[in-house]
């Protein structure tokens, strides 16, 4: 009887042998010579059914990078005859330039054939005119101060019909990297190739000094892999080609600012401070804001590190700052950046007003220097008074203030004119209880017609007769002064919440961006007052009768 097992087994050996040797694996690559940083496609394709593990491209790091892998398999059925295949597809980055060898790639027990594989450098002609999609960097500095802004201009340049892709950020340690706008698109023939251009700008500004590498950008897309005619939307015939390329790294050198620098920190190429007024006239009336335009622009800084500009009012003047507009923008490939801020000046008294040079100083960076950005002294003439509507004289010769009564505001201040004759009629009956003679107190000096006059004008929330108003109460309020203007009376009064309720009626009404006032804080502290002053006149008539 013969053993069967001997037999049997070398004829699975010999099957195997067979398979392995039917197993045919072959490796290219979509371009040779190639470009270094810039991605090759490298295609393995076994003709039979492996695993999808059976290729490990990891053998390639030593002089590629090496990207993502995909796998495909595909069946096929010709004269009964059936066919598998199976595909991989891997990105590869050349690290350098010169002739690298993709080795013999192992597919199971079967292996490709090297490939030797010529890398030129960016710049070479051959490689610029084979290139269909490439990318450029380049900065406006090399050498900059810490918060010194610089840019980056990044462009990806497309011959080939762009299917997907994305840029991916710059990337510097120490540093804060932005895009400035939109991007920008354009055409441009190269080498007589006409390619469209996508270009994006960024500003950078280090926060640390010493010595660093930026990293301008990576891109990772797919183009149309048919250059005869443009891909169709509902194509599934032209899948696309994966590209991947680096961008430049740019060595870029961060000073310190120097030691000796007295300020706030103000590195740049250039700062000045430029103002415009209304029209050009130098005189103005009292009692009319005047809009005082200031702008600070600045190179190689960005507008969040302009500084706010502070004024020093003089008496007399008040000033209120608008919010400030701000701008980026780039010009020859430098950022340019710009401040407007509005400031309302409110004169609260005529007279010759001289506005203080305003100073700021900075680091010129192009001369290793501090300079300052100067804004001259203004001097304005303000002419005018602050009209008065009451005379106080005859206010305080008029027995009952029936005629003051203006027509248009008939209802609130008759209900003044009415609530003030019975405390009037109450005050008089309680001084005769006490013995006091009616003559005697109809010297009282206790009329009230810019009171209510006022209170009605506070009560229709109309700030500018408030304003013109106010004066005149305070003339009868406190008998022997005469005050001409709003200014005049707050010394007077020193009172806090009179000021700031002061202030906030005028920016209402003069401020860049006007508002709706309301006078409810004021017009409490009004009565407040009135009250605090009458009780003052009734002491001192009962001591100097």
């Amino acid at each position: 009887m013969v053993n069967s097992t001997p037999v049997m087994a070398g004829l699975f050996s010999l099957l195997v042998s067979i398979q392995a040797m039917a197993l045919n694996v072959t490796a290219t690559v979509d371009k040779n010579p190639a470009i270094v940083d810039e991605s090759v496609v490298l295609t393995v394709i076994a003709d039979g059914s492996v695993a999808a593990d059976a290729f490990d491209p990891s053998v390639l790091e030593q002089d590629f990078v090496v990207g993502g892998t995909s796998i495909s398999s595909q069946t096929s059925m010709v004269n009964f005859k059936t066919t598998r295949t199976t595909q991989w597809t891997t990105l590869i980055i050349p690290r350098k330039t010169g002739v690298l060898t993709i080795p013999a790639l192992t597919v199971d027990d079967a292996t490709t054939k090297p490939i030797q594989l010529q890398v030129l450098a960016q710049g070479d002609k051959t490689a610029q005119q084979q290139k269909d999609i490439y990318l450029t960097a380049d900065v406006s500095k090399h050498e900059v101060y810490v918060q010194q802004q610089f840019t980056l201009t990044v462009r990806l340049h497309l011959a080939a019909e762009l299917i997907r892709g994305s840029l991916a950020e710059p990337k510097m340690t120490g540093a804060e990297i932005k895009q400035i706008g939109e991007n920008n698109e354009y055409s441009q023939i190269i080498e007589g190739k006409r390619f469209r251009i996508i270009e994006r700008v960024y500003a950078v500004k280090p926060q640390t000094s010493g010595k660093f590498v930026l990293h301008s950008t990576m891109f990772d897309g797919e183009i149309s892999a048919n250059k005869q005619q443009r891909r169709s939307v509902f194509s599934s015939l032209d899948r696309g080609k994966p590209v991947r390329m680096k961008g430049q790294e740019i060595d870029i050198q961060v000073n310190a600012a120097p030691a000796d620098f007295i300020g706030e920190w103000l590195p740049s190429e250039l700062i000045v401070i430029e103002e415009n007024w209304p029209d050009v006239q130098s005189e103005y009336e009292l009692g009319e804001p005047i809009t005082r335009t200031v702008k600070i622009t600045a190179a190689a800084l960005g507008a969040e590190q302009l500084p706010d500009l502070e004024f020093n009012a003089p008496d007399g003047l008040k000033i209120y700052p608008d919010q400030a507009d701000v701008k980026n923008g780039v010009q020859k490939g430098a950022l340019i950046s710009q401040k407007t801020q509005d400031f309302a000046i409110v004169p609260t008294k005529s007279g010759t007003f001289v506005l203080p040079e305003v100073t700021l100083p900075w680091f010129n960076t192009q001369l290793n220097r501090m300079e300052l950005a100067v804004l001259p002294a203004k001097t304005i003439v303000v002419k005018g008074a602050v009209p008065v509507n009451i005379d106080n004289t005859t206010a305080m010769n008029t027995p009952l203030p029936v005629q003051v009564v203006e027509q248009n505001n008939t209802t609130l201040q008759w209900l003044f004119l009415a609530g003030w004759l019975l405390t009037a009629m109450a005050w008089l009956y309680q001084a005769k209880l006490k013995g006091r003679s009616f003559k005697r107190e109809t010297f009282v000096p206790s009329t009230k017609h810019a009171y209510l006059k006022l209170m009605a004008a506070c009560k229709q929330n109309n700030g500018q007769q408030v304003m013109a108003l106010l004066p005149a109460w305070g003339n009868e309020l406190f008998p022997g002064q005469n005050f001409s203007n709003l200014q005049q009376l707050s010394q007077h009064l020193q009172n806090d919440d009179f000021d700031k309720q002061l202030s906030h009626l005028q920016h209402c009404y003069y401020g860049a961006q006007q508002q709706a006032w309301h006078s409810d804080k004021l017009l409490k502290i009004i009565s407040r007052l009135q009250t605090q002053g009458e009780q003052q006149q009734h002491i001192a008539f009962a001591i100097n009768p």
